[in-house]
């Protein structure tokens, strides 16, 4: 009877002073949304790995043995790549990218021919080097190889990409080119991820309205259980900053689920509450029979999301990390903040 007594204490409040509930919910959303500022989108498999997984370790030591990662600008002309302007234009491409942070080295057919010539020579010369698989066998591609050291980071990887462009572009040289390599793949995921976890949000949050406005056939009605979803959506990010949780191709489901899950808390206090004589009556028998049932629920549901913590798979852990504070944050909008608000749009007198 504790958890009843408490609710029932909690609405009392409510009722009295639901202007002092908002503020005070407002404050702590202020507080738990700067973590939101801590996520990272981490888009390369390695993120989702354990990191004393043998690969994960063969990886890191490659990458400190041979400096890094390795990006890829493919050069493709009409004609033939071993000519004497294209290659100055590549090695002016090649000193101005070596400028940039947290680049190593480049390796390309012009920095060839400057080692073995000290300048880029004219065609007749530049057709007997050995180009060591930096140019195709049809002679129309060239590659510039730019070791770096990005550490799988997409702020450290978008970095490199604009870099690149922009000292390509520079020097327009006479060639389409474009990049690739692992740094470029890890980039286009960071965009994929950032492109679906709205796009996949955005669905479910249509998809849920229009369950909505099907179970209740009222636009007011079919608001308040969105409430609580909402809030803990922003919660979830908040709080998942905090805890260290980023964004990855595992974890960027997590918004879809909460908003599934969480909506059910909603979805009773709401219909509950309308099935009353409504008013402060309505509220406080609402909250007070459904107490139990939505502690229950919400903390069986968080506490099997933490089990995820339990995983290898180190991806699984930010999953878990942003279920649990969603879930969790779902129910204390379901709680603390969705009757206060029925409150104050319902008024508290009962209809008789």
């Amino acid at each position: 009877m504790i958890i009843e007594e408490l609710a029932s204490k909690l609405v009392d409040y409510q009722i009295e002073n639901p202007y002092r509930v908002l503020v005070i919910i407002g404050i702590l959303t202020l507080m738990v949304l700067p973590g939101a500022l801590n996520l990272e989108v981490k888009p390369s498999t390695e993120a989702i790995l354990p990191a004393d997984d043998p690969t994960v370790e063969s990886l890191d030591t490659l990458r400190a043995k041979f400096s890094g990662d390795t990006t890829y600008i493919v050069f493709e002309a009409n004609n033939d790549v071993r000519n004497t302007e294209l290659l100055e234009d590549i090695h002016r491409i090649e000193n101005r990218i070596q400028t940039a942070e947290n680049v190593y080295s480049t390796e390309s057919p012009a920095s060839i021919a400057v080692k073995r010539y000290g300048y880029i020579p004219d065609e007749e010369r530049l057709e007997e080097l050995n180009y060591q698989s930096m140019v195709s066998d049809s002679y129309r591609t060239a590659v510039v190889a730019v070791r770096s050291d990005t550490q799988a980071s997409s702020e450290e990887i978008r970095k490199l990409y604009d870099d690149i462009h922009l000292a390509v572009q520079s020097e327009s040289p006479p060639a389409n080119y474009y990049l690739t390599g692992y740094n470029m793949i890890d980039l286009a995921t960071f965009q994929v991820i950032i492109s679906d976890f709205t796009m996949i949000t955005g669905v479910s949050f249509g998809a849920v309205l229009l369950v909505l406005y099907g179970v209740f056939r009222d636009f007011k009605r079919m608001m308040f259980p969105i409430v609580p979803v909402m809030f803990g959506l922003v919660w979830m990010l908040g709080l998942g900053g905090y805890f260290g949780a980023d964004l990855t191709i595992i974890s960027m489901v997590s918004a879809a689920m909460i908003m599934g899950l969480g909506i059910d808390f909603g979805i009773h206090v709401t219909k509950k509450y309308f099935n009353t004589k409504r008013g402060a009556e309505g509220i406080s028998e609402t909250m007070v029979e459904l107490s139990r049932g939505l502690l229950g629920g919400s903390t069986t549901t968080g506490v099997g999301f933490l089990a995820l913590l339990a995983a290898n798979l180190t991806g699984m852990h930010s999953l878990g990390i942003f279920l649990f504070t969603g879930i969790v944050s779902a129910y204390i909008g379901s709680v603390f903040l969705l009757p206060t608000l029925i409150i104050l749009s319902d008024g508290k007198e009962s209809i008789i």
